[in-house]
Order: structure tokens, then C-alpha cells, then sequence
């Protein structure tokens, strides 16, 4: 009976390291597979698919204007050492605030700062002034006939040391068209500078061809109706999704959002009289 007995040892072995070599193979195959078509597949293989994604971010762009709730989001905290200026307040402070009407104007204003007492968040709060509570001044003491509206509201995000601050102004002067801005400010709370594009990028490890493929996918997308019309003889402008201003490394209004996402904005009533607007989110 010995031997039938180390028969059957020396073959469970055998099954055993034959399963453990096979799964070793798959995963190594899984890996190779999934480096050069993660975008494609990695969806498909934890179970989520490219049109539950697609319907995600299509959300997260139609809600755009809906996540201005004056607050900030808290993904993940920053752990190192931040010197504020308001030692018991949020890193995102609301440093001017205005609800008023007359009969010649209408304001909803909150205008934040960075509470961070370090040079370069103090300049960008300097910048924040100049542009958003001097123009809410402005409309104040406005002389013109005109009936003036002008609201101002933000939202926050800080994931791990990068502290973005997005803010929205809504302008309505008489009988035109309503403007609607965005700014963007973005610090990194570790390096206690300006964060730039390529910091989040880089974090993100962000493949920029696929980034510049996305960008000009919205951007064409957007001008379909557009295209259309130039196409059958009206005098319509389409904007050139090709040009420069369309590049991720030219991007000027950008932040990382919910989920750690990297929203890219083109607010084109940022020099027009419009509300249109392009956004881009990169997950």
C-alpha cells in the first residue's frame, strides 16, 4: 500500500503546482494585456463598462453648475503642516461676502481665500481680490440706468496636498446677454507654491495623448451643430478644436475635482458675453 500512497502525494503535488504555475501565467498575461489596452479593458474586468463610465462623466458635466455649494470636499486630507491664516477655519475661507438689492443692482457675493499664510497662496488671493471683490465693488457703485446682476459663488476640492478652488461669477447687465466667468486656483499644499497642469498630470499619471484625444473629442462634439450649419452656407463660428488653446498643456482653467478627477474648463465668457462653456473631466 506504500507506494499507491506516494503515488497519490506525488500527484496532488503535481495538481497543486500546476495550478499555482497556471495562475501565475494568467496574472502575468492580465498585466501585459492590461498595460497596453487599460484604457479599453481595465472597465471590463473589475465590471465596469465604457457606457457606465461614459453615463458617469456625463453626469458629472450636466451637474457642473450645481456643485457651487460655498463649501469645500474633502476627499482625502492633507497630512503635513499647513501655517494659516485663521488658525481655527477651513483651508478655504470665505473672505468677502454681499446680499444686497437696490434699484439698481442685485448681488449674491462669497468670495474665497485660500487660509494659507504662505507667499504664493497669499498672492493668489491677491488675484482673487483684484479680479472678483473689486468688480463686486464696481457694481455697487454703478451709476448706470441699467438694472446690474452679479452673483459670485465657489466650490473646493482638496485631494491629498493639492488644494483646488474653481469660481463661478454670473453677470447680467440690462438687456444683454448674461456672462457667466470661471476662475480657477490651484495650490499644493506640500511644495507651498502655485500647483501648475503638470503637477496634477503627474500625479494622475495621465497618458497626455489620450488627455489631447478627450479634449478635442468634447470640443468637436460640442461644435456638431455648429459644423452642420457652417457646412450648409451659414455664417456660423466653429471653434478650431486643433488650435493651440486646445492642448493640455495650455489649459488655464483646470482643477482636481470629485473623485480626484481632472476637470479642464473652457469658459468662453471669460472675454464674451456668453455662458457657453466646455468641460472636459479625465478620470
Amino acid at each position: 500500500m506504500r507506494p499507491v500512497i506516494e503515488k497519490k502525494k506525488f500527484e496532488l503535488r503535481h495538481i497543486i503546482y500546476i495550478i499555482m504555475i497556471s495562475i501565475c501565467v494568467i496574472a502575468i498575461g492580465i498585466g501585459v494585456y492590461m498595460q497596453f489596452f487599460k484604457d479599453e479593458k481595465l472597465g471590463v474586468i473589475f465590471g465596469i463598462t465604457r457606457e457606465k463610465e461614459d453615463v458617469e462623466l456625463k453626469a458629472l458635466q450636466d451637474d457642473f453648475i450645481v456643485q457651487f455649494t460655498n463649501d469645500i470636499e474633502i476627499a482625502n486630507e492633507y497630512s503635513g503642516n499647513v501655517v494659516k491664516i485663521k488658525e481655527n477655519e477651513n483651508l478655504i475661507i470665505n473672505g468677502f461676502t454681499k446680499q444686497e438689492q437696490s434699484d439698481k443692482y442685485s448681488v449674491d457675493i462669497k468670495i474665497p481665500y485660500f487660509n494659507v499664510k504662505e507667499e504664493e497662496a497669499i498672492k493668489l488671493n491677491q488675484k482673487i481680490k483684484s479680479i472678483f471683490e473689486e468688480k463686486s465693488k464696481s457694481v455697487m457703485t454703478s451709476t448706470s440706468n441699467d438694472n446690474i446682476i452679479y452673483n459670485v459663488k465657489y466650490k473646493a476640492y482638496l485631494n491629498n496636498n493639492i488644494l483646488s478652488l474653481i469660481i463661478l461669477s454670473e453677470l447680467k447687465e440690462g438687456s444683454t446677454n448674461q456672462r457667466v466667468s470661471i476662475k480657477t486656483y490651484n495650490y499644493n499644499l506640500s511644495e507651498k507654491r502655485e500647483a501648475t497642469i503638470n503637477d496634477i498630470v503627474s500625479i494622475k499619471g495621465i497618458d497626455e495623448k489620450q488627455a489631447n484625444d478627450s479634449i478635442k473629442s468634447t470640443i468637436d462634439g460640442s461644435q456638431a451643430e455648429n459644423i452642420k450649419l457652417r457646412d450648409l452656407g451659414y455664417p456660423i463660428d466653429v471653434r478650431d478644436s486643433n488650435s493651440s488653446e486646445y492642448k493640455l498643456e495650455n489649459a488655464k482653467n483646470y482643477y482636481m475635482g470629485t473623485k480626484g478627477y481632472l476637470f479642464i474648463i473652457y469658459p468662453y465668457g471669460n472675454k464674451e458675453l456668453t455662458s457657453e462653456m466646455d468641460i472636459v473631466i479625465i478620470r
